[in-house]
């Protein structure tokens, strides 16, 4: 728990809060509650709304701010610098990677010769020149991965009766 001591503005957790009480008033007590925090000059710092960014975007906190005689805490969106960008896109061309290498191999299935050929599977997969277009699309993302890089839909099993 966030406290915000009304003297001098100072906030802190609880347990420095403790101290400092007891060090500057020799106060101490066994369960922190608004009514305490009252008769010792203190109040809750509540949590504010975290906001939500962008992708090169991040969140720091900011200072406790008064609303309605309540205290809560505040976030302040920052924009990435170049470096960040830079380390950011490198991270979102890796996620893209490891999920097309997933995608490879929860479909390596489809291209197995038997499974589309009609003497040897019954039933058998009827569209799988879709899946290996699909996949060649796929394996490119993941022999070149970019951070912007744009999957393919993937195709619906179809099969014979």
């Amino acid at each position: 728990m966030l406290i915000r001591v009304r003297s001098t503005g100072a906030v802190m957790y609880e347990p420095e809060f403790r101290t400092y009480m007891s060090e500057t008033t020799g106060a101490s007590w066994n369960q922190t509650t608004v009514e305490i925090l009252n008769e010792l000059g203190a109040d809750p710092v509540l949590n504010g709304p975290y906001p939500s960014c962008g992708t090169y975007q991040y969140v720091v906190s900011g200072p406790v701010v008064e609303v309605d005689g309540q205290w809560f805490t505040s976030f302040i969106v920052e924009d990435m610098n170049t470096e960040q960008i830079a380390a950011k896109n490198e991270e979102l061309a890796q996620q893209n990677k490891t999920k097309a290498v997933d995608i490879l191999n929860a479909t390596d299935w489809t291209s197995i010769a038997d499974v589309a050929d009609p003497e040897k599977s019954n039933p058998y997969l009827m569209n799988q020149a879709e899946f290996i277009a699909y996949r060649s699309t796929v394996r490119n993302i993941a022999v070149n991965p970019t951070f912007d890089a744009v999957f393919p839909v993937m195709p619906n099993e179809v099969w014979s009766n």
